[in-house]
C-alpha cells in the first residue's frame, strides 16, 4: 500500500510508520487465513456454506480498510476537535441500546443496535470515541506544570458513568477494557502515586464486587480456578482450548487440519480463535503472530513520544493502550490466565464492529505517525 505525498506546509510526512503498517496488514492477511480454516465447519453446518463466514470476514476487512486509508490521510488534529461530538453520540448510543425494542438481545445480553439490517455494537464504537475525546481534552490542561484535580475529575466521572453503561448491558469484559485505558490514559497526564494508589485499589474491589454479585460471572470465576472439576460444564471452553493449544506442538498440524473446531471449541473463529491458531501452526505460528503484535505496540508507542504536539501524543498512546489491553485480554483468557471474556484478538477474530473500529484507529495512529520528525 502506498501513500501520496502530501503538501510540504502541513509539515507532515511522505509515508506513515512502515513497520507498523506492515505488521497490521499481516495481522490482518494471516487473521483472513486463520477465519477461513476455522469457521469452515460451523458455517457448513448452520448456513449449509462452507465460505459463508469467511464471505462476511472479507467484506469487513475490507470496509476497514477502507476507513484505515483515509483516515490515514486526515489530519490528526482534525480528528481531535471531533472528539466531544464522538463521544457524545457514543455515550447516546450506549444508552439506547439497553431499551427493550431499541438494543438487540443477543445470547443473554442486550448490546447490539440493528439499523435496517446493519448491527453494530456501540460500546465498540465508544472506546474509540473515547480515547479521541480523552486526547482532546486532556491536551487542553497540559499546560498546567502539575494538572489540578479538580480538572481530572470530570474525566473520572465520564470514566464511571460510561462503564456503568457498558456493566447493564451486561459486558464486563468491554467495561474492564475501557476502565484501564481510561485510567491508564488520566494517569499519564496526571502523574499522582496517591491517585495510582488509590485506582489500584478501587479497580479490583468493584470488579470483585459485580462478580460475586452475578451468579454467572462467579461461576465462570469457579470454572477458572478448577476447569476439571466440571469438564463437561463450566469448564469444558477452557479445557478445549488446552487442548488444541497443546495438540499443536511446535510446528502445528497444518492449515486446515483442526480437530477442535469440529464442534469441541466453542467460539473457534472468534474469541477463540488463537486456541485454533496453535493447533494448525503450533508454537512457532504463534510467536510469530505475537511479535507482530509487540512490533504494533512498540511502533505505535515510539509514534507517542516521538509526535511533536500533546493531544498527538494522548491519542497514540490511547491508541495503543485501546489495542494492547484487547490483545493481552484475548490471549490471557485462552491461554487459561484469567476467565473468559468475549473479547476477541483484534484483526485475527473474526469480527464486526470491534475490527472495523480496530482497522479505523491503526488509520488515525497511521496518521499521526506522519507528523513524526524524518530525524527519528
Amino acid at each position: 500500500m502506498r501513500f501520496k505525498n502530501l503538501s510540504s506546509r502541513t509539515g507532515v510526512l511522505q509515508y506513515p510508520d512502515q513497520l507498523l503498517l506492515f505488521a497490521v496488514l499481516f495481522l490482518v492477511a494471516f487473521g483472513m487465513i486463520m477465519v477461513f480454516s476455522s469457521s469452515s465447519v460451523i458455517s457448513l453446518h448452520e448456513r449449509a456454506d462452507p465460505l459463508y463466514f469467511f464471505r462476511r470476514h472479507v467484506l469487513r476487512v475490507g470496509l476497514g480498510l477502507a476507513f484505515m486509508a483515509a483516515l490515514s490521510y486526515m489530519d490528526y488534529r482534525n480528528i481531535l476537535r471531533y472528539g466531544p461530538l464522538i463521544c457524545g453520540l457514543s455515550i447516546l448510543l450506549l444508552f439506547l441500546v439497553l431499551f427493550p425494542g431499541i438494543g438487540v438481545m443477543v445470547q443473554g445480553g442486550r448490546r447490539w443496535l440493528d439499523l435496517g439490517g446493519f448491527r453494530f455494537q456501540p460500546s465498540e464504537v465508544f472506546k474509540l470515541g473515547y480515547v479521541i475525546f480523552m486526547a482532546n481534552s486532556l491536551s487542553m490542561i497540559s499546560s498546567y506544570p502539575k494538572p489540578l484535580f479538580r480538572l481530572i475529575l470530570p474525566h473520572f466521572l465520564l470514566l464511571g458513568v460510561s462503564c456503568a453503561l457498558i456493566v447493564l448491558q451486561p459486558n464486563l469484559s468491554t467495561a474492564i477494557l475501557i476502565l484501564a485505558m481510561g485510567l491508564s490514559i488520566i494517569f499519564v497526564v496526571y502523574r499522582n502515586r496517591w491517585l495510582l494508589s488509590v485506582m489500584v485499589a478501587s479497580v479490583p474491589l468493584g470488579i470483585g464486587y459485580l462478580i460475586w454479585t452475578a451468579p454467572y460471572r462467579m461461576r465462570r470465576i469457579t470454572a477458572f480456578l478448577n476447569p476439571f472439576e466440571n469438564q463437561q460444564d463450566s469448564g469444558y471452553q477452557i479445557i478445549q482450548s488446552f487442548v488444541s493449544l497443546g495438540s499443536g506442538g511446535l510446528f502445528g498440524l497444518g492449515l486446515g487440519q483442526s480437530r477442535q473446531k469440529f464442534f469441541y471449541l466453542p467460539e473457534e473463529h472468534t474469541d477463540f480463535i488463537f486456541a485454533v491458531l496453535g493447533e494448525e501452526f503450533g508454537f512457532i505460528g504463534c510467536m510469530v503472530v505475537i511479535l507482530s503484535f509487540a512490533v504494533l505496540i512498540y511502533r505505535g508507542l515510539r509514534v507517542a513520544m516521538l509526535v511533536p504536539d500533546y493531544g498527538g501524543k494522548l491519542l497514540a498512546f490511547g491508541i495503543v493502550m485501546y489495542l494492547f489491553f484487547q490483545i493481552m485480554l484475548n490471549l490471557a483468557v485462552v491461554s487459561g490466565i484469567i476467565p473468559p471474556t468475549g473479547v476477541p484478538l483484534p484483526f485475527v477474530s473474526y469480527g464486526g464492529t470491534s475490527l472495523v473500529i480496530n482497522l479505523a484507529a491503526v488509520g488515525i495512529l497511521l496518521g499521526v505517525s506522519r507528523h513524526v520528525s524524518p530525524e527519528h
